[in-house]
This record gives C-alpha cells, structure tokens and sequence, in this order.
C-alpha cells in the first residue's frame, strides 16, 4: 500500500479513536497525517469513500490478527487460537481497536457490498465453521449464530480487560474459552 495512503488511513484513525467520526475533516485528517488536504483527495474522492476504504482498512488488520495461525492444528486447536487472539486483540488498546469499535457503528455497515466483503475477509473462520459442520463437531447453525454463542463472548471479555472492568485472569480465561467450544458442540461428538 502506499505511504501516503497508509498515512492517511492512520490519521483518521486516530482521530476516529480519539474524538469520534461526527467532527471528522478533511483538514483535519490532513494536519494529523502531516500531507497536504490535497494529496487527500488524489487518492479518495470524499470523505465518505474514504471511511469505506478505511472500514476494509480496519477489517483487514482485525482479521489479520484474530485469524492468525487459523490453517495449523485440529479444528479444536484452531477455534481456541481463534478464540484467544480475540480476547488479545481486543483488551490492547490501538488505534485500530478502538477505530474497530466505531467501525461497526458507521453508515453502510450493513449494505451488501460490505457483507461480502466482510464475509470474504473473513473466509478462514467460515471454512472453519463449515469443516465443523461437515465433521459433525458444530451444531448445524449459521454462521453468524455460531460466532455469537462461541465468540463473542471473547470479543466482550477482551473489551471488559481493555476498560479496566475486570482483571486478566488466565485461568478464567482458559475456562471461559473451554465453555464457549463446549456450547457449540454436538451431543454426539461430546459423547466421543
């Protein structure tokens, strides 16, 4: 990716992160990346193709970091690298994390075109629903229904450690990770 372009995607960031998206400009996405509010637009046509562009942006490095390691090991070692890399990803205070928790909250969030994007970027974890499934390891439930029950919890403890809201605390970690598997689980691979 180009200097620049990166540059720009890290001011707005910061400024997303630090004081929201309702007073973003231009002229201040320019300052914060030390570039001329020209050299903005050669790259985006306004500020709302930027926050698409930003939002892919975002999503890339999210899942870069969550799917980690995603190909190595049993699908049971897999969901727990996943599971623990949330949990990572989101009690570290970034840029990138907390431009994640406004990211969801922006306009065209919900559009197809993002969807699909989203669904792309995430393909490994899908793949990896999909082999549970198949195997008869998963409940047979969609994916986004089997990502609530076996993630999200992770993504609100990972949050909760991040706002000083509880203490990190390995073991509860790893047994709150445990109950998360175990709930997507069939009765007949549980009685394996």
């Amino acid at each position: 990716m180009d200097d620049k372009r990166q540059l720009i995607f890290d001011a707005t960031e910061k400024i997303i992160a630090t004081k929201g998206l309702q007073g973003l400009s231009m002229q201040q996405i320019a300052s914060e990346a030390g570039v001329a509010t020209g050299t903005i637009y050669r790259y985006f046509k306004d500020k709302d193709e930027l926050i698409a562009e930003l939002r892919k942006n975002v999503l890339r490095l999210v899942a870069d970091r969550i799917l980690a390691d995603i190909d190595n090991g049993s699908i049971e070692d897999r969901f727990k690298r996943v599971w623990h890399n949330i949990v990572n990803f989101g009690r570290q205070r970034t840029s990138t994390n907390l431009s994640y928790e406004q990211y969801i909250h922006l306009p065209g969030i919900d559009n197809d075109a993002h969807q699909g994007f989203e669904r792309q970027t995430f393909g490994k974890l899908h793949e990896l629903f999909e082999q549970g499934r198949e195997l008869k390891i998963f409940h047979p439930l969609q994916d986004k229904v089997l990502f609530a029950i076996a993630f999200e919890p992770a993504v609100s403890l990972g949050r909760s450690i991040r706002r000083g809201q509880m203490q990190y605390d390995v073991n509860e970690i790893e047994q709150a990770c445990h109950l998360c598997w175990l709930a997507i689980l069939t009765p007949t691979y549980l009685q394996k």
